[in-house]
């Protein structure tokens, strides 16, 4: 019996594009090991559309395990840190086969005990998160030197690599030639798109299911009712992990209450608790509110689409030089 705590984070929906990503990992780790050089692949997405739980579902299907002969990591998953070096990534990497000394040595030893470990612990693919993150967000420049030591890293190793990331990590590939040859096509991970029909029964077959798997434990409205549907859409932005997070507030909410009901009161208070912008898009009232008008336009999906994508911050207004008057020629001479 599944525990009601987990319910959410356990209904696994493998809807077309995280179906498709899914297949595509599966098939690089399946034929990593038989290429002549690495299966690379990119996963690429705004946040919250299921990138990493794409690579964690595949990890769940490989995971770490220890024999009499040592510890067998079959996938070495890690997430870039914000300003990523050499030492930083390889010492994430080491930790992650367990190294107790991955903090300890110089640039070039960390790599060479990494590149021991990852034969030793019968790696077959590096997945790393956050790629993005190879992208300086001040100058937006690429930091070419660890990406070509992670291109050396997988190509002296065999190993599969994926990568998980915003679109601008595109750019990383992009500009690195070597890295570019070596990936296939990306796969997408879309938001959800009210307008496109198949996205839209997509995203509707999704509520079902999370329906289903919820009324097991607690009385609910259809989520995949129409009107309400539209509501969880506008809720969400068409993001899977808006939906997932605010789902699991609602289950919170009613298990900290003793309830085993969450009616339209008890979703729009979840969403006011899960959504970071407690207000919402401005003007717009809480999609699962009394007041809220859940009529299908083009205008409120266009502003629906703002929810998850970052802001930008104001632009910082310069100090101005104070003007100095203008001085005649006897002006200037009495000033001297």
């Amino acid at each position: 019996m599944i525990d009601p705590k987990t319910i959410v984070g356990r209904t696994l929906i493998p809807h077309l594009a995280f179906a498709e990503a899914s297949r595509r990992l599966e098939q690089c780790f399946a034929y990593a090991q038989a290429e002549d050089e690495p299966v690379c692949i990119a996963i690429v997405g705004e946040s919250r559309t299921g990138k990493s739980r794409a690579i964690e579902v595949s990890e769940l299907r490989h995971p770490k395990h220890r024999t009499s002969a040592g510890l067998t990591v079959p996938i070495l998953r890690v997430k870039t840190p914000s300003k990523p070096t050499v030492k930083s990534l390889a010492e994430l990497m080491l930790e992650a086969l367990e190294d107790p000394l991955y903090d300890k040595g110089t640039e070039n030893a960390k790599t060479i005990r990494l590149r021991k470990l990852i034969s030793s612990c019968g790696v077959v693919m590096v997945a790393i998160d956050e790629f993005q993150h190879f992208v300086d967000k001040g100058s937006l420049k690429v930091m070419h030197h660890v990406a070509d030591w992670l291109k050396v890293l997988v190509d002296d190793c065999g190993v599969a690599l994926v990568v998980a990331g915003l679109p601008n990590c595109q750019a990383v590939i992009e500009q690195n030639e070597q890295l570019a040859g070596r990936f296939m096509s990306p796969i997408f991970m879309p938001r959800f798109d009210w307008l496109n029909e198949g996205q839209r029964e997509e995203f509707l077959d999704i509520l079902g299911a999370f329906h289903e798997s919820l009324s097991t434990d607690f009385e609910l409205p259809a989520l995949d009712a129409p009107e309400l549907a539209f509501r969880c859409y506008c809720a969400t932005g068409g993001l899977i992990g808006y939906l997932t997070k605010f789902l699991r507030q609602a289950v919170r909410n009613a298990l900290d209450k003793q309830s085993n009901t969450i009616s339209l009161e008890e979703l729009a208070a979840a969403h006011q608790d899960a959504v970071w912008r407690k207000d919402g898009i401005a003007g717009m009232p809480n999609p699962f509110s009394r007041e809220f008008s859940a009529e299908p336009t083009i205008a409120l999906i266009q502003r629906v689409h703002e929810l998850g994508q970052a802001i930008e911050p104001p632009p910082v207004a310069r100090a101005r030089r104070p003007k100095m008057e203008k001085m005649g020629v006897r002006e200037l001479l009495s000033a001297s």
